[in-house]
């Protein structure tokens, strides 16, 4: 148990332009991708910044759509030490390290080249982050 946290990247076909490129599994249309972009164990500040600035303080696991622009406040914040002290039932405590930080600040970096990265009209791409606890 404890707080399990993950950046997921997702990556489909706009059906209505391109119907040559969609896929099929099993009959059905695949709809979309999903990427793993991230993975942070216990770092409860991080949790508790993306669900106060990003879901309005709701907490219930669920998933929290982030744009580059929310990716780079996250950033920031990280930089400046502005992660609020977060605590709950088997979170954990962040290390608040530069190693901590670094990792964390690589992987939103990369979260967002993968994002704006977009050559394709055909493709579109979304990141979201999801807690489970």
């Amino acid at each position: 148990m404890g707080l399990d946290m993950y950046l997921t990247g997702q990556v489909g076909v706009w059906s209505f332009k391109h119907k040559e490129r969609i896929e099929y599994r099993d009959g059905y249309r695949v709809k979309c991708r999903e990427l793993d972009l991230g993975y942070w164990r216990k770092h409860p500040n991080l949790h508790g910044f993306i669900i106060e600035e990003f879901a309005k303080g709701e907490d219930l696991c669920q998933q929290v759509y982030l744009e580059a622009g929310d990716m780079r406040r996250i950033i920031a914040a990280i930089q400046e030490d502005q992660l609020p002290y977060t605590e709950g039932f088997f979170f954990g405590q962040s290390q608040n390290d530069e190693d901590e930080k670094r990792e964390a600040i690589e992987t939103f970096t990369k979260a967002i080249a993968w994002l704006e990265d977009s050559p394709d009209e055909v493709e579109w791409k979304c990141v979201y982050y999801q807690a489970s606890w």
